[in-house]
């Protein structure tokens, strides 16, 4: 048999020999401990085509019959047997490290988010606060106006009162006066008339 032919007859058993084996995709990760052998068939007497590193993630296809050996593929797409022993279904270190990674950095994003969102709440805030204070500057303004206008529509009535007080005293010392000067001449006038009045009597008796 030459080596052709029984490099066919290995690749045969191969397939056979996984046949008989149960499949299924499970997702898997190589022990911490060391780096693990990736082997051609499900047993030490075949031949070592590579290795994986500790940590390196895998999908689980089959086991053997023993299930001592597990075939597996690789992230690269290669397909190969280790033994069992040497996976375990807890994420490595590095699958953790990364996992906690994307978690922190979808943690910071959200954290950058809300800090966005508080930040433009807190302008708004700051505009609608803005604003309300310049509102209330102008009322202050307006307010200030109006009073400085009563205050200075109070000065003109008090004046208008002093003025109106004033002609009300010259008008009432003028019929005063008035008065005065009609009682006075009332009064001379009744002094002189009857003075004057009885000599025309005589007068006109002494003439008749």
């Amino acid at each position: 048999m030459n080596k052709k032919s029984l490099s066919t007859f290995v690749s045969f058993f191969v397939i056979l020999s996984t046949c008989t084996f149960s499949v299924h995709a499970v997702e898997k990760y190589v022990s911490e401990n060391l780096p693990i052998y990736l082997k051609r068939g499900p047993g030490n007497e075949y031949a070592i085509v590579g290795t994986l590193n500790s940590g390196d993630k895998v999908t689980e296809l089959a086991t053997s019959e023993s299930g001592k050996y597990t075939q597996i593929r690789t992230d690269t797409g290669r397909v190969a047997w280790v033994n069992s022993n040497e996976l375990t279904s807890t994420p490595s270190l590095k699958e953790q490290v990364g996992q906690l990674t994307n978690d922190l950095s979808n943690a910071q994003e959200k954290l950058s988010r809300l800090e966005q969102e508080k930040q433009t709440m807190l302008d708004d805030y700051s505009e609608k606060l803005s604003t309300a204070q310049q509102k209330i500057t102008e009322l202050e303004q307006l307010k200030n106006q109006l009073q400085a206008q009563s205050d200075e529509q109070q000065s003109q009535i008090s004046l208008l009162s002093e003025t109106v007080d004033e002609s009300r005293q010259d008008l009432i010392l003028k019929w005063f006066v008035r008065g005065g000067l009609v009682a006075g001449i009332g009064l001379v006038l009744g002094l002189i008339l009857p003075l004057i009045m009885p000599r025309r009597r005589k007068k006109d008796r002494w003439m008749s």
